[in-house]
């Protein structure tokens, strides 16, 4: 190799001792950047070849590797919106809110640190003359967070196609409809001691979404046998017809015996509405001599009132649920789990994201199906860089000798072509 060989390869060598420094400062400077992947430096020997003497020798080259694959210990923050993944896999955002827009960008981050941003959704479901407000789901960066949303039953699709997916959105004054009463269960003693009526106030929700009252009287006849009478007003305490099994049989033992399935058949007239049917299960009813009118032990009913949404928050899942005033809890959507075949292919960019190459391989979208899968949510955390701080630390002092030396190489081989040129004089 020659002097000229020999600065080449000095000053190519701090070239790339720098970059594996930049590198390391970065590595050090996003320590507690959430979700931050380590971005490695590689090197390489590089052949030159100087025309027209042919005079070839060896130096070094750089390429940057980032560490995406590499699990970040997770920290919990108990913040309801904060999700960390714990195995493969990305979150998936757009840049827009609509994705067929011109400037719409698919991204993809591990940084689970969601925000809601406001906004107004143009109805007026209370009628009070004030647009109903809804929460848009975000990162960090602003980006928008995409999932598949829930039916109306809340089941929700799985389907491995960026267009099924919306933003995930939600009304803060969103309600949850009403259910109709169908069955009742009662769990009860009638006093064998007692045989005047006996009577059991029972609640049920009506088909117009009304907390209503069925009244049952039990009627001592001979022995273990029993009539039964019932009643029901309506929302303006006005009485309506009701149409029910009246016959309820016991054995000696105290044991319920007839209806033999236990169940009573109901139906309430409800003009306007048409009929209700309800069930009430005595199953579980008995008549023993405890002294006393009829006791209630238990009492159920499968029908709720309208709620409105007081809470949100993330299963393990991913699952977004959210809870309310009725004590009902209804799935609104589901974030699907983006995963490629060279994870650590895929180009970053600034705000914890990244973006899709061809290198990285196709994207699959996939649900999580159980906490206990390879990847799933870890809800109320987040992912913390996975740089080693004091690996980092380890590698600057290398780099900064291997520096060194290479400047001492160009130091002395400058110093050998000031020799050549003073034996000239």
């Amino acid at each position: 190799m020659s002097l000229q060989g020999t600065f080449n390869t000095a000053v190519q060598a701090m070239n790339s001792q720098s970059q594996a420094l930049s590198n390391i400062s970065t590595n050090i400077a996003n320590v507690n950047t959430t979700a931050y992947k380590l971005q490695d430096t590689h090197f390489a020997t590089l052949l030159n070849d100087i025309q027209p003497t042919e005079k070839k020798f060896f130096t070094v080259n750089t390429f940057d590797t980032r560490k995406v694959d590499k699990q970040g210990t997770i920290t919990t923050t108990n913040r309801t919106f904060d999700l960390a993944l714990n195995g493969r896999g990305f979150i998936v955002t757009n840049t827009e809110q609509d994705p067929t827009s011109a400037n719409s960008r698919w991204q993809y981050t591990r940084d689970g640190a969601l925000f809601g941003k406001a906004i107004d959704l143009g109805v007026d479901t209370d009628n009070n003359g004030v647009s109903d407000q809804g929460t848009l789901l975000t990162t960090a960066n602003g980006a928008y967070v995409y999932g598949w949303p829930a039916d109306a039953d809340g089941n929700v699709s799985e389907t491995n196609d960026l267009s099924s997916l919306t933003p995930v959105m939600y009304g803060n004054n969103s309600v949850f409809p009403s259910k109709a009463t169908t069955k009742i269960n009662l769990q009860a003693n009638v006093s064998a001691t007692d045989e005047g009526r006996q009577t059991v106030s029972l609640p049920f929700i009506d088909q117009s979404g009304n907390s209503r009252t069925l009244t049952i009287g039990f009627n001592a006849a001979i022995g273990q046998d029993w009539t039964l009478d019932m009643a029901s007003n309506d929302v303006n305490n006005q009485p309506v017809n009701i149409t029910f099994d009246s016959q309820v049989q016991f054995d000696g033992q105290g044991k319920l015996v007839f209806p033999q399935d236990g169940l009573l058949n109901v139906e309430l007239e409800e003009p306007g509405v048409g009929p209700q049917s309800l069930t009430v299960d005595i199953s579980k009813m008995s008549q023993f001599a405890d002294g006393t009118k009829l006791t209630v032990v238990n009492v159920d009913q499968d029908g709720y009132l309208a709620g409105r949404l007081q809470n949100t928050y993330f299963n393990g899942n991913g699952m977004l649920i959210g809870s309310y005033s009725n004590g009902e809890v209804k799935n609104l959507y589901k974030l699907p789990v983006a995963t490629f075949a060279a994870d650590n292919n895929l180009e970053a960019k600034s705000g914890n994201i990244f973006v899709q190459t061809t290198e990285a391989g196709a994207m699959q979208l996939s649900g999580l199906g159980t906490p206990t899968g390879t990847t799933q949510f870890v809800t109320g955390a987040l992912e913390a860089s996975n740089v080693d701080l004091a690996d980092q630390f380890s590698k600057m002092i290398i780099t900064q000798r291997a520096y060194s030396s290479a400047a001492k190489v160009l130091t002395t081989a400058d110093e050998m072509t000031q020799a050549v040129r003073d034996l000239k004089r």
